[in-house]
């Protein structure tokens, strides 16, 4: 069959016609190959929206604005139809909102879904919102601000009119006395924190050592605060004790015994006692004092030379038995030697009354606590005399032997020290 070429010059106008129906649609936002859903929305202002608006769900495009008209009834109401592409179906109870897409003022449709399990069919009405432009956000802000000015200019207003009938000229002078008053005042005023500057200067060291003293005895006093509070309910529960009778009675034995006591003195005082001669014949005084010398003069030369006072032998079938020769210790580099005072699980200060004045403390951290320390020396003869010294305010004192900073007994350090 031959196609004439008429029919050749028709069928290209057709599809040329469909082309231009299909890019009409395109233009719009219409594709006429897909199946598309359509809702219709009532608004009474549409704000600017115009066909073929894009409408979004969550920001994607999922159908756009295909008509705008005004409702048949004469409200003034104007309904949108919106398409939907048909693979989104809309859940009842979904709103569409006609939103600024840009702050140029572009429009868009929002649809905001609902949560029914029920969902919208083709041509059914859906509920609708429109948002607020970004003029209508700033006049809402602004209109509060301007009437908070506007009340705030009549106040300022309402000032300046009373500050102006205030100042007259009689008002004027008293303000300028007044300033003149003030200046004065802070002349002296400068003066006056000039001469306490000066004085503060001046005794600045007194008043450093007055307020020491003060915290000081704030101190001492908020530390004896509760022995003092024992101290006083110790002596009210006494005096509570004590009997009016019997304070009497001790009064009469006390005035008794001092006339006693004042009877002794005066036989002290005149030496017709054995006491009277002790205190005053200084003869005594001097004999005790040499023979005090002698004998410290004997002790020192016993430690000196024991054995020209010690020598002695014992008979044992046969054999005679002398006191060993003294041993002499060198000292050692590494080897050092502390007198041991006590260990404490606390932590006592250098110069605490428990210590009793002696010097030289240390003190050394452990695990278990503290151990304190008096004295020390690389010799061994030197740490037994501030042995004996420390022993005097602490018997249970003994010798540490320490090889480089670490313990060591003391038979081995005296081992090392005697080689």
């Amino acid at each position: 069959m031959k196609i004439t070429k008429t029919s050749k010059i028709g069928i290209v106008l057709i599809i040329c016609l469909l082309i231009l129906v299909w890019g009409i649609n395109f233009l719009k936002g219409r594709d006429i190959f897909r199946t598309e859903n359509v809702y219709i929305a009532r608004y009474k202002n549409v704000g600017g929206l115009e066909v073929s608006t894009n409408v979004q769900l969550n920001g994607l495009k999922i159908g756009y604005v295909r008509e705008i008209y005004f409702a048949e009834d004469y409200s003034g109401d104007l309904i949108v139809k919106i398409a939907v592409f048909n693979k989104f179906p809309l859940p009842v109870g979904t709103t569409a909102e006609i939103a600024n897409n840009d702050l140029l003022g572009s429009k868009v449709v929002k649809l905001s879904l609902g949560k029914s399990m029920q969902f919208y069919r083709n041509n059914d009405s859906i509920r609708t919102k429109i948002e607020s432009d970004l003029m209508s956000q700033v006049t809402e802000q602004i209109a509060p601000i301007k009437a908070k000015a506007e009340r705030l200019i009549v106040s300022l207003d309402s000032i300046v009119s009373g500050v102006s009938i205030l100042m007259n000229s009689e008002t004027r002078k008293n303000l300028s006395r007044s300033f003149e008053q003030i200046s004065k005042t802070m002349e002296n005023l400068e003066k006056i924190s000039s001469d306490l500057a000066l004085v503060i200067g001046t005794q600045k060291t007194n008043l450093s050592a007055s307020i020491v003293n003060v915290k000081d005895l704030t101190e001492n006093i908020n530390k004896d605060a509760a022995s003092l509070g024992k101290i006083l309910s110790k002596v009210s529960a006494v005096s509570d004790s004590i009997n009016p009778s019997e304070i009497t009675s001790t009064l009469a034995h006390l005035n008794h015994s001092v006339k006693g006591l004042e009877t002794l003195l005066d036989k002290v005082n005149s030496s017709s006692g054995t006491a009277g001669k002790l205190l005053t014949d200084s003869t005594l005084y001097f004999e005790l004092s040499e023979a005090s010398q002698n004998l410290n003069g004997l002790l020192a030369d016993i430690k000196r030379n024991p054995h020209r006072y010690l020598k002695f032998s014992a008979i044992d079938f046969g054999k005679e038995v002398y006191l060993a020769p003294k041993v002499t210790y060198h000292t050692v580099g590494n080897i050092d030697f502390k007198v041991f005072l006590f260990h404490s699980d606390k932590q006592f200060p250098i110069d605490s009354p428990v210590f009793q004045d002696i010097r030289n403390i240390s003190e050394v951290k452990d695990r278990s606590g503290f151990s304190y320390f008096a004295g020390e020396d690389k010799s061994y003869e030197k740490i037994r005399i501030i042995l004996n010294n420390v022993q005097l305010s602490f018997p249970q004192a003994s010798l540490k032997a320490f090889q480089e900073g670490k313990e060591i007994s003391l038979k081995k350090a005296l081992k090392i020290c005697s080689m």
